[in-house]
């Protein structure tokens, strides 16, 4: 291309960069000047510093204002079509000279308006909102249901999916929104959320519609809603289906891979340059050098082409080299910049951007696209940077949204850039918390990973530590396999290794409590640079650190164990009276007479009590002390109290000992971690609020769910929810059901449907009739008394169980696997003899009967007639059935009603 002289155009917009004309252009345009009709694109862009002296018309452009959503022929919008320049903030309002007041096109509200977007630096994998931040949701997966936690860990709701069904509408109009789809659910007398639709175009035989998929918690409403718009007169076009109404909870568990990011990117404007040569040979070799990437323009390899020449031969340029994809910032200078002098063109001429549009409003236009898919839980725009495209981030509420985006919007055309599109990729992200301590221990065998995972294009990330001495640990990638195999092996590293001989854990008495064993652990810790985590609970020691020196421990910590004399553990348990005493200094006394490695205070238990790992003389000293209320030595509680050199700020509310790790609550009390995590796993299974013991258990302030999240590694959080959860299905045996396939977990809702009774011989043993007088009342369908008026259609179809682990299908009315047939078809079955069920005869042959409160089946090989259901914890008598609360009331009762415990090795029993 030969050189030319600039357009009239050009030559406006190059006054308007150095400033203007030197004299002050009056507020009106005369009508002969033609600047008058032509929009100032910097005004577009928000950077017009002439205000209503500008030559060039401010008015609004309707093709360029138009809301980025509108851009695409059939796409929706499932929020208000707004100029997207509203979201953008004002920078002439900031400085307070925006002379449009309420007519300006964008947003004045600057402090709202900031925090709706977050912009982070380019090629940055840890934004100004770190991924620690990222909100938890307490809710989980437990199973088969979708289970949420409140304060204190209470369970405050359970969902199946057998609760929830979806449809499909299809030929809907297709400027259809969410609004327009909740106006017709309620034309049908139906009440849904518009959170709760989800809009997409399709293309048809008749051309372009509009799709909706609607989700609600409810089981019969596909069924309802289709057969309401079936028999609607005037909506013949309109299509009802039932779909998949697949469970997409709001989860963030810090332990599982979550699909609800993506990342999105586009090419940053370009533009074209031209240099002009007069021999073919210095042309030739400028663009060699331009392929190679030898010469680049502003750091960045650009795509050249071979020289050409123009037709005519007077030209004394006549060779002219084309460079593609420069930045459209470029210069003439920045072109040239990395030539030498000797291959300098005789000319260069620079073309036109690809397309010229503030970022922000670029920023804008893709949210508004992604958020046809879905709500976003968070939005991270593009920032300027290196490199040839614009990057963002997006974080959907679910993962079926973020799947839905890519589907929507990969490869879509730009609003903003007609020969542009959009690359959306779905990032799979998994995120562990962990204890800086244990993470300073494994960060050595964690790095021997990175090699492989960068293999797999996977990112690994270890964000620093927060206030309360808790890292995060993210792995992500497009391949979700590849970061489900990442992140098992990060979980194996962070959980360390259990100390195993002879099959059994490496365990002794002394290792729970604060004294001399306690010492020496700590002192092979500093030794060998590992962490031994004692687990009190389990009784068990967990290895974490370089495998060489695990293996040194290993030995010595054996060697440890058999040192410490074998003896056998005495409890003391404490009233209100006797915890007072231990509290006021009795605790100190009794460490102080026969040593701290031989006593551990246990408050989280019911009753509390003093353990003693001792002889019996240490035991019967320790009971002494605290009964006869006397410190020993002639001292009083009071005087070992004073004598204790740990200042009460730093001792621990549960061990009584200095704090390790300390943890700080927000009611001001201490606690050791484990010690904590200790607490909150006792009230999680005792089906109660976990509480704060401090003050002697006086405080009682219920531990909000933020505060737990701050202080708890995700694998402990992870084994709490569930503790928490599995106490709760025990405790509601009635209403959540056990897969009756032997050792599977997931449970179901019982229907509120009452279930006919079936004959005698198919009865299972806990409604057989052997209970007490005082036990009729118990019945596992007594929540099916409570039907409802608007289920009674629905009471005589029964509904179906199929169990997505085995794959068993049952019968959520009476329990029993009849698919395909209704409960009285079941019966009529069994009463002809034709059951396939279990018989009674083959159950009391293998020692079998069902636990009367959860009705699980439970199979006694040995032992007295006292059972206890590991399921829901109940206590049973084996000859009756009946169920207690307690192990030691079973024994009085087998006595006074059948005269024997069921064994005669047991004399003190009889």
């Amino acid at each position: 291309m030969s050189a030319s002289a600039t357009s009239k155009t050009q030559v406006a917009h190059m006054e308007e960069v150095n400033g203007g004309p030197s004299k002050p252009t009056p507020s009106f345009t005369p009508a002969s000047d033609w600047r008058s009709s032509t929009i100032c694109q910097f005004f577009a862009r928000g950077r017009c510093r002439n205000g209503i002296t500008c030559p060039f018309s401010h008015a609004q452009n309707r093709e360029e204002t138009r809301p980025p959503t509108n851009v695409f022929r059939h796409s929706l919008s499932m929020r208000p079509q707004l100029d997207p320049r509203s979201h953008i903030p004002c920078r002439f309002y900031q400085q307070g000279s925006c002379t449009k007041g309420e007519k300006c096109q964008f947003a004045h509200d600057v402090g709202n308006t900031i925090a709706q977007t977050v912009v982070v630096d380019d090629g940055s994998e840890e934004g100004p909102m770190a991924e620690t931040s990222m909100p938890e949701t307490w809710c989980r997966e437990l199973k088969g249901a979708f289970v949420c936690f409140g304060d204190g860990v209470v369970v405050t709701k359970v969902s199946f999916p057998a609760d929830y069904s979806a449809v499909r509408i299809s030929n809907l109009p297709r400027d259809s929104t969410a609004s327009s789809v909740v106006d017709l659910a309620r034309s049908l007398g139906f009440t849904v959320a518009a959170d709760r639709i989800r809009v997409s175009s399709a293309v048809g035989d008749d051309g372009v519609h509009c799709v909706a998929d609607i989700r609600v918690e409810d089981a019969h409403f596909s069924r309802r809603f289709c057969a309401d718009l079936a028999y609607r007169k005037g909506d013949d076009a309109l299509k009802a289906v039932s779909i998949n109404a697949a469970m997409s909870p709001l989860t963030t568990s810090h332990r599982r891979v979550d699909s609800k990011k993506v990342h999105c990117s586009w090419h940053k404007p370009t533009k074209r340059a031209w240099l002009n040569y007069s021999m073919q040979g210095v042309a030739t070799k400028v663009s060699s050098k331009f392929s190679a990437g030898l010469y680049k323009v502003l750091d960045q390899k650009v795509r050249c082409e071979e020289p050409t020449r123009s037709a005519g031969k007077r030209n004394p340029l006549a060779w002219t080299v084309r460079l593609l994809d420069i930045p459209a910032h470029a210069t003439e200078d920045d072109v040239t910049k990395s030539i030498p002098s000797v291959r300098a063109p005789g000319h260069v001429e620079l073309g036109t951007s690809s397309y010229d549009t503030d970022l922000s409003v670029a920023n804008t236009s893709i949210e508004s696209l992604l958020l046809r898919a879905g709500p976003l839980e968070r939005w991270e725009g593009a920032a300027e940077g290196s490199g040839k495209r614009f990057k963002a981030k997006a974080w959907f509420m679910n993962d079926a949204d973020a799947r839905q985006a890519v589907k929507l919007s990969h490869d879509a055309p730009l609003s903003f850039n007609k020969y542009g599109r959009l690359t959306v990729q779905l990032v799979h992200s998994a995120r562990l918390k962990v204890p800086a301590r244990v993470y300073d221990v494994v960060e050595q065998e964690i790095a021997e990973h990175k090699q492989t995972w960068a293999s797999q294009h996977l990112i690994y990330m270890a964000y620093p530590p927060d206030s309360h001495g808790l890292r995060v640990l993210k792995v992500e990638g497009e391949i979700a396999g590849d970061v489900a195999k990442a992140k098992t092996a990060l979980e194996k590293i962070v959980d360390g290794e259990v100390l195993i001989r002879d099959g059994k854990p490496v365990w002794s008495p002394s290792f729970a409590a604060h004294g001399d064993a306690h010492q020496e652990i700590k002192q092979l810790e500093r030794e060998l640079g590992i962490l031994i985590v004692r687990d009190r609970r389990r009784a068990r020691l967990q290895l974490l650190g370089p495998r060489p020196q695990c293996q040194k421990a290993q030995q010595a910590l054996v060697e440890l164990a058999q040192s410490k004399p074998p003896s056998v553990v005495y409890s003391i348990d404490l009233d209100a009276e006797l915890f007072s005493r231990a509290f006021r200094g009795g605790y100190r006394a009794i460490t102080a007479a026969i040593g701290q490695d031989k006593v551990v205070v246990d408050v989280t238990s019911r009753p509390r009590r003093i353990l003693v790992a001792g002889s019996e003389s240490d035991f019967r000293l320790a009971r002494e002390i605290l009964l006869n209320g006397d410190g020993g030595k002639g001292k009083s509680f009071a005087s070992w109290t004073k004598q204790d050199n740990d200042s009460t700020a730093s001792v621990c509310a549960i061990c009584w000992t200095k704090a390790e790790n300390p943890v700080h609550t927000a009611c001001k009390h201490i606690y050791c971690a484990g010690c904590f995590e200790d607490l909150c796993l006792a009230g999680a299974h005792s089906g109660t609020s976990i509480r704060c013991q401090g003050d002697a258990d006086t405080c009682g302030v219920v531990l909000p769910r933020k505060e737990l999240a701050k202080h708890i590694s995700s694998a402990a959080l992870d084994e709490i929810l569930e503790a928490a959860f599995t106490t709760y299905a025990a405790r509601h045996a009635h209403e959540l059901k056990n897969c009756p396939t032997p050792d599977c977990t997931q449970l179901y809702r019982a229907s509120k449907a009452k279930a006919p009774p079936l004959p005698t011989h198919q009865q299972d043993g806990a409604d057989a009739g052997a209970r007490d007088e005082d036990d009729e009342n118990r019945d596992d369908n007594e929540d099916h008394n409570d039907n409802d008026d608007d289920d009674a259609d629905d009471a005589s179809e029964p509904l179906f169980f199929k169990c997505p682990s085995c794959l068993v299908t049952t019968c959520t009315a009476c329990h029993i696997p009849h698919e395909a047939q209704t409960c009285a078809e079941y019966r009529d079955l069994c009463s002809s003899g034709g059951s396939t069920k279990l018989p009674e005869a083959t159950k009391k042959e293998l020692g079998i009967k069902n636990c009367p409160d959860c009705g699980i089946m439970i199979e006694k090989a040995s032992g007295c007639n006292h059972m206890c259901c590991t399921h829901c914890g109940a206590h049973i008598c084996w000859v009756c059935l009946k169920t207690f609360s307690e192990g030691t009331v079973v024994y009085d009762h087998m006595q006074k009603r059948h005269g024997e415990i069921g064994v005669e090795f047991f004399p003190e029993f009889v």
